[in-house]
């Protein structure tokens, strides 16, 4: 349940290509104006987002990136599980025999989070973190 900073590049790189509104392609230096972003990273993480489904990208001269559905919401459980994976819950292994029952429990707990906070990035979508 953890997001990792792919994670938040790729919120980055999607929020800066919905926010242009020239209907071009974006480029990564447009993508890349007034971020921080290490070269390396971005066109992996571009790469995934292509991967997934959630940006075209277009090669050579006036080339760049689109959003790849508008109709579709695109929600942040989409961005998370194409730069990482889905969110799991974190899982105990008991030290002890006796203690099979207290991690039982707890990792009840953890999958009850896990479920709660992928609902909730499901809900979450790119739209309403534009607006903000």
């Amino acid at each position: 349940m953890k997001l990792t900073r792919s994670a938040g590049y790729a919120v980055a790189i999607l929020l800066q290509i919905q926010k242009d509104d020239s209907g071009a392609p974006v480029t990564a230096a447009r993508i890349t104006k007034n971020c921080k972003f290490p070269p390396r990273f971005l066109y992996r993480v571009l790469r995934r987002l292509v991967d997934a489904k959630l940006l075209v990208g277009t090669s050579g001269p006036g080339g760049g990136y689109m959003l790849a559905r508008r109709r579709k919401p695109i929600t942040m459980f989409d961005i998370v599980e194409a730069v990482e994976s889905a969110p799991e819950a974190s899982m105990l292994e008991p030290v002890c025999k006796h203690h099979k029952r207290a991690v039982a429990r707890i990792n009840r707990v953890s999958k009850q989070s896990a479920a709660k906070f992928s609902a909730a990035l499901r809900k979450l979508t790119l739209d309403q973190l534009s607006r903000l």
